[in-house]
């Protein structure tokens, strides 16, 4: 086997099995066999220039990324703190000497690259890709990160190993060499190092984003029995070796980084935790090459536990690969302040898109995305969950975000809260059920208290339901204040005032479990009424219409596709409906009839009875786009395990897979690059890409299995199977 665990670094082996055996075919979703996988492994397979977007981040938990994309060049990177705003390199980076001849491992754009064709298949955070030339060998790359569940200390490791076999494909010996160079990394003064058996070199530099100037940071590439070399490009690490016929040798390269300071969109320098675990890129280096084997083996172990789950073959794909927003999103920061107020544990954040919408901690994006940490380290979730505390204000509103441009101390509201406090509550009490954390829910009960309370003071008529209000200024549409921010709703909405009721529902139980029976029992008398009047004002024989607003006459009687968010939101807790269920069962006859069939790409967000689209507010921007009318990543899925969660299996099926054959194998596939919203005309991005509500998906399993959260992490559930398969032996 080509990449088996291997005790040196240096390996042979004759006719190997290559990475993976399926070729390039990016409009199908192939079973393949991959090595060190024990289970058919569910996947698609692309080829050179199949994705517009780039390839597969490599990076893990706080660590910055660089993305090896399908040309065989590293594309965007963050790992020099270039936020909001990824620096692109778009260079290759491989190079290989074959018979005195030497080849640039990468497809041909600009008059350079030597590859003829590339199948790439990328399961976060490994990325294989196999390379084929007019010569007579053969590269591989396996690319991976530590990204590994229930251990955030080494997912917080700024490194990537590259795996590079090459296979002599004749029947003669051969010479050959392989030799990693770093162009569009900044220079420096550079440090040769050899330990055990590797040699590399260090590069000191200034900082690329405005620092003072004692600020300097480095990266470090080494190579297992090679050589290092300052070159004008700037470094390069090679290893020469001799095949024999038919032969294949394996090279492990390793790139780290140390890049500490990084400035926020406050102005305000802050310092990447990692920074305290290491000195400089040397040390990260040197940590990643003795542990990279058993990276290796715990990211595939809990891989290996999502290929063998009773799940369908595109929801496995779906769920190994969306935690790559992780990696490009995540921030995790120590304190260096002492008036910081989180502890030596740090602060853990996930920014809404540095790519597209630098906002950190959005309110509605994390109540979707936040599933990965919640479920896979969830003492990262608590740091969070404790800053949107530090900002709650005494009214009980929970900040909309912590600050824009991606500043952490500059927290922002009055911006789709209607729908914000109550998600807040929602995910105290999830993390509750995570965790079974009894002395948690004391602590922060005031404050979950405090955000019902403020959620129903937006109730200005009195009928039990919260309000939809747009912010936006007269002849604008922006902010609808709804998750669907540029299309205004008004009065009582089925999703706004749908999920109010299902916080109270929570809120309802979170008093009881904290003995507070008053406030239990205003709770109830609350919902009874905005439960008739949801009814009463929303009900059209068929589903509940999107709005309502009788005093001013404003109403939308279209089907809108996510009305029974509500149900997703309890159902997850393990609570009652909040609606009737011959409503709900109604209700989603009618988005099977109308919303699920009116794009080919996935659930259409609005539809009227007679079929037609609705046309109402905006877009983002982007010629034909308009989000009544297009495909929200939150709404498609919600919905779409309504029908689960209501024993409708076809249909929910229907829904998640469509949207998810879109965002892999559509025209404009965006497997690493996954939006807010899709165009329901072209399947491209209506918003936007890597957003990190789209990691809601890790919610399904939960939806399929007809679970809630205690179940999915107990012992027999999906969460727990990946938490022990990825733990050290």
């Amino acid at each position: 086997m080509l990449f088996a665990t291997l005790p040196i670094i240096l390996s042979a082996c004759c006719l190997a099995v290559p990475l993976f055996d399926l070729p390039a075919d990016p409009q199908q979703l192939q079973q393949l066999h991959v090595e060190g996988l024990r289970n058919p492994v569910p996947g698609t397979v692309y080829p050179a220039g199949a994705l517009e977007d780039g390839g597969m981040p490599l990076g893990a938990i706080g660590t910055g990324y660089l993305c090896l994309d399908t040309d065989g060049r590293i594309g965007k990177t963050s790992i020099f703190n270039r936020y909001p705003a990824p620096m692109p390199i778009n260079q290759p980076f491989l190079a290989v000497t074959f018979a005195g001849k030497q080849y640039t491992v990468a497809t041909p754009k600009d008059g350079v690259g030597d590859a003829k064709a590339v199948h790439y298949f990328g399961h976060f955070p490994v990325a294989d890709a196999r390379f084929e030339f007019d010569a007579p060998f053969r590269i591989e790359i396996r690319a991976f990160t530590p990204f590994i569940p229930g251990d955030a200390t080494e997912s917080n490791t700024p490194a990537a190993v590259f795996r590079v076999a090459i296979c002599n494909l004749v029947s003669e010996p051969r010479e050959a060499a392989l030799a990693i160079t770093l162009p569009g990394f900044p220079k420096g003064e550079t440090l040769a190092f050899s330990e055990n058996g590797w040699t590399g070199m260090q590069v000191t530099h200034p900082a690329i984003e405005r620092m003072p100037d004692w600020v300097r940071h480095t990266y470090a590439l080494a190579a297992a029995n090679g050589t290092a070399e300052s070159i004008d490009a700037g470094i390069r690490v090679s290893c020469a070796c001799d095949l024999q016929a038919n032969e294949t040798r394996t090279v492990d390269f390793v790139l780290a980084w140390h890049q500490p300071w990084l400035r926020d969109g406050s102005n305000r320098v802050e310092k990447h935790l990692y920074a305290e675990r290491f000195a400089d890129a040397k040390a990260v280096a040197l940590h990643a090459i003795g542990q990279r084997e058993r990276w290796l083996g715990r990211v595939l172990a809990w891989q290996d536990a999502i290929y063998g789950a009773d799940l369908p073959g595109w929801l496995k794909e779906t769920l190994v690969n969306a935690p790559y927003d992780m990696a490009k999103n995540s921030l995790w920061l120590t304190p260096t302040r002492p008036d910081d107020w989180w502890g030596k544990a740090g602060l853990f954040l996930v920014n809404e898109s540095f790519a597209t919408c630098s906002v950190s901690e959005t309110m509605p994006c994390r109540f979707f995305g936040h599933w990965p940490a919640l479920f896979f380290f969830p003492e990262l979730e608590r740091s969070t969950l404790g800053a949107i505390r530090y900002f709650q204000l005494r009214g009980g509103e929970p900040p909309f975000c912590f600050g824009m441009g991606f500043s952490i101390r500059d927290p922002r509201y009055h911006c789709q809260h209607t729908c914000g406090a109550g998600e807040y509550a929602q995910m105290i009490y999830r993390y509750y059920l995570r965790t079974g954390d009894a002395a948690f829910l004391k602590d922060f009960w005031t404050s979950a208290r405090d955000a019902v309370n403020f959620m129903l003071w937006l109730d200005k008529d009195g009928d039990g339901l919260v309000e939809d209000h747009p912010h936006a200024f007269k002849g604008e549409t922006f902010p609808a204040n709804n998750p669907l921010d540029n299309w205004p709703w008004y009065g009582a909405s089925s999703y706004t005032a749908g999920k109010g009721l299902a916080t109270l529902v929570c809120g309802i139980k979170m008093a009881d479990l904290a003995g507070d029976a008053e406030q239990a029992r205003q709770w109830c008398e609350v919902l009874a009424h905005g439960q008739r009047s949801y009814e009463e004002k929303l009900w059209t024989g068929e589903f509940y219409r999107t709005y309502n607003d009788p005093a001013t006459g404003r109403r939308n009687d279209s089907c809108f596709a996510a009305q029974l968010s509500s149900v997703w939101c309890t159902r997850v807790l393990g609570l009652e409906d909040p609606l009737p269920k011959d409503r709900i069962n109604t209700a989603l006859d009618s988005i099977a009839k109308l919303n699920l069939p009116a794009s080919p790409y996935g659930m259409v967000d609005a539809v009227y009875r007679d079929g037609t689209l609705c046309i109402e507010g905006a877009g983002s921007g982007i010629p034909d786009t308009c989000w009544s009318r297009d495909i929200f990543i939150q709404c498609n899925a919600t919905a779409a395990m309504a029908f689960l969660y209501a024993g409708k299996r076809t249909e929910g099926e229907t829904a998640a897979k469509t949207m998810m054959d879109t965002l892999f194998r559509g025209p404009h596939a965006m497997p690493w690059a996954q939006p807010c919203a899709v165009s329901s005309k072209t399947g491209g991005t209506s918003h936007g890409h890597d957003y990190y509500d789209h990691m809601v998906v890790w919610s399904y399993p939960l939806a399929f299995a007809g679970q809630d959260i205690t179940a999915a992490c107990a012992p027999g559930g999906l969460v727990r199977a990946v938490l022990d398969a990825a733990a050290e032996k």
